[in-house]
């Protein structure tokens, strides 16, 4: 999209109440590749990113052909299928790795590792399982993947960041090797069970059902053409590993920010409830992990703030600066407080932090759960705080550098590294609680 197609300059929409009234309408707004890629400031990495990692993701669809696809995907994270992905997937792999990392210490008697590194392998498993990809299944693999996982997330969001053409380069990069080693592998195994189903050598229920599954079966239009499918994967991939290490990365930056000012709370830091609360808590003042997400205006419409929308207006929808409104979440709503109260108007304690409407997170209730306890997500950091884990006071984490001009609220950050260190590595091969949880202060 040229200026010449925008009507007006964007426009910030940046209140709960303008939020909820044109997420939640079919016809107020729609979403745009074009725009998320600033394609009209940069034509050439715009064109790079709505072609290689946007343009053909269900996410940046609407209408039918966004209905379809996500009907077909739902199920992979419905309530009977967010168990199997805690119990079976995600905490296996976690128990395994700290048991892997935590054997020993270093050469100074710490037990140390990279959270993000041990965060992106522990998702791999679930990511590759809800998109299909078979060969996952050694630690080389395991961390071909992982590696590939960084570049990728980048590219799809690289309008954020700073030196653009770098970042492209490197998704690109890590994009082709994907394809290679896992996509066309994992395609033409998932169209040989199909064949078989079609045969009647196999039944319909043989295997779990997963994105690539439904691709080999052509079960949506879409899918037909591999570039098509290729874009959805990377997709999925790029938002279930990367959006997953960044809520629980952040979680821990701010618990223990949290704790140091608030000792009382140090015998909470292994409660469910309450580490479900502060990720809701990070969801709510962090998430998309982006300044805002884009929007295209379908038809006219005035803001709370007397602001006209005019269709084929870009909307900057700041999310995050919506969920800071004291109204709805007190006089410290731009502070992290795990123990804030859910609002009496009936808005989560996340806020507008997964979105609304039919582009409404993907993962919702993988994070949060069906039941209020909380989904994997919860799990895993109650294993990280059992085996005292905190940042590295020595090795400060290593963020992506961003656009900061694009920023209203404080700098979110996108981590790279992020090390910490364990006081009680020994607890999480047993994973049992403390005997004093507070016996550190």
């Amino acid at each position: 999209m040229t200026d010449s197609a925008i009507p007006c300059p964007f426009a910030r929409v940046d209140k709960l109440e303008d939020i909820g009234k044109l997420m939640r309408s079919r016809t107020a707004v729609t979403h745009n590749p074009d725009f998320f890629a600033a394609r009209a400031a940069d034509e050439v990495n715009g064109e790079i990113n709505v072609r290689e990692f946007l343009g053909a993701a269900m996410i940046y669809d609407d209408g039918e052909s966004h209905r379809l696809r996500r009907k077909l995907l739902n199920p992979l994270v419905r309530a009977d299928a967010l168990h199997g992905i805690r119990e079976d997937v995600v905490l296996p792999e976690a128990d395994r790795l700290l048991a892997q990392r935590l054997a020993k210490t270093d050469a100074d008697g710490v037990y140390r590792l990279d959270l993000m590194e041990f965060l992106e392998r522990v998702f791999i498993h679930f990511t590759a399982k809800l998109i299909g990809l078979i060969g996952v299944d050694s630690d080389d693999r395991i961390a071909l993947m992982a590696s590939l996982a960084g570049p990728l997330a980048a590219g799809t969001s690289s309008a954020y960041l700073q030196d653009r053409a770098e970042v492209n380069r490197r998704a690109l990069k890590a994009k082709a090797r994907y394809v290679e080693e896992f996509f066309r592998p994992s395609l033409a195994w998932h169209r040989e069970q199909v064949a078989k189903i079609e045969a009647g050598e196999l039944s319909p229920d043989d295997g779990p059902d997963s994105l690539l599954r439904l691709v080999a079966a052509e079960a949506a239009p879409e899918w037909k053409d591999e570039d098509n499918a290729i874009v959805e994967s990377t997709m999925l991939f790029a938002a279930s590993v990367g959006t997953s290490t960044q809520s629980i990365a952040h979680t821990l930056d701010l618990v223990s920010t949290w704790l140091e000012a608030n000792p009382q709370d140090r015998g909470r830091r292994t409660d469910p409830t309450f580490l479900l609360n502060a990720l809701e808590e990070v969801v709510r003042l962090r998430a998309p992990f982006s300044p805002y997400t884009t929007r295209m205006a379908m038809e006219p419409y005035t803001l709370s703030s007397g602001v006209e929308l005019q269709p084929g207006q870009e909307l900057h929808i700041e999310w995050v600066k919506a969920n800071r409104d004291r109204a709805t979440f007190g006089e410290d709503a731009d502070r992290f407080n795990p123990n804030r109260a859910t609002p009496a108007d009936g808005t989560p304690r996340y806020g507008v932090g997964f979105g609304l409407g039919t582009h409404q997170c993907y993962g919702l209730r993988v994070v949060v759960g069906n039941d209020g306890k909380g989904g994997a997500h919860v799990e895993l950091l109650r294993k990280l705080m059992v085996a005292g884990v905190r940042p590295d006071p020595d090795n400060p984490p290593v963020e992506l550098a961003k656009d900061m001009s694009k920023f209203e609220v404080e700098d979110i950050p996108r981590y790279l590294t992020y090390p910490v260190v364990f006081d009680r590595a020994e607890d999480s091969l047993h994973d049992r609680e403390l005997v004093d949880p507070g016996q550190d202060e």
